[in-house]
């Protein structure tokens, strides 16, 4: 596994977030061998699990992703966000192995995390995308080869702009994946820049600490994302039983 890192998306403005997040990993996935990269701009995380790769000013999520990939000498990237908080006990066992698979097998992407995308089922365990599908790049727990990922940014786009714009991009690559089911058990903490109310709870709930200096979601709008949640793991439940 020399040859993989884990990547958390992240700048500046986010240090609030970053020693709720690392307690996270120290919690749940304190076995984890890989190194773990914070791609934070000027500021440094004196942390125990997390490595700042300091990549300077910020001028788009895209470009501060490419410099952050550049830094790293490793390969295979497993992409995530400084929002995405670990909530139980992450089996690395099987995320090894199933990284350790899709290297051997030649996969260009791996979503842990059960996939909106068309495709078909391969097996018990993976789902192979359509070349030509939506969300087919989504990078919400995703490995990647890293030269795949450098070659679909555009360093001037956003990461919902990525999302959208560069999964035309990927239509040109075969062999992306995802799981049939999720993975690593997580929750998704703020939402457009402020705190989802039920996942801070949640968080405050599992011992964390949690800084108190970000706004969180009104009642109404904490309802609709959670309705929007909700109607999403059905749809990808339902999705994953036809194909």
């Amino acid at each position: 596994m020399n040859n993989i890192a884990v990547l958390i998306s992240t700048f500046d403005d986010s240090e609030d977030l970053w020693s709720t997040l690392e307690q996270t990993y120290l919690k749940f996935w304190k076995d984890l061998k890989l190194p773990v990269y914070l791609s934070t701009n000027h500021k440094k995380f004196n942390g125990v699990m997390f490595n700042s790769l300091q990549i300077g000013n910020e001028i788009s999520w895209s470009d501060n992703l490419i410099k952050s990939l550049l830094k790293i000498n490793q390969d295979y990237i497993l992409l995530t966000f400084d929002d995405l908080f670990l909530t139980a006990k992450v089996d690395n066992k099987v995320i090894e192995e199933m990284m350790r698979y899709s290297i051997d097998n030649d996969f260009n992407y791996l979503q842990f995390y059960r996939s909106i995308s068309k495709g078909k089922r391969v097996s018990n365990l993976f789902f192979k995308k359509n070349n030509k599908t939506v969300y087919k790049n989504s990078t919400i727990w995703s490995f990647w080869k890293k030269e795949i990922l450098l070659n679909l940014l555009i360093k001037d786009e956003s990461a919902w702009e990525f999302e959208r714009k560069g999964n035309y991009r990927s239509f040109v690559f075969d062999d992306f994946y995802s799981t049939r089911k999720n993975i690593i058990p997580f929750v998704n903490g703020v939402v457009k820049g402020v705190w989802n109310p039920l996942a801070k709870n949640k968080l405050q709930s599992l011992g964390l600490n949690v800084s108190n200096v970000r706004k969180s979601l009104g009642k109404i709008d904490t309802f609709k994302y959670k309705i929007r949640d909700l109607q999403f793991d059905l749809y990808t439940y339902i999705l994953h039983k036809i194909y």
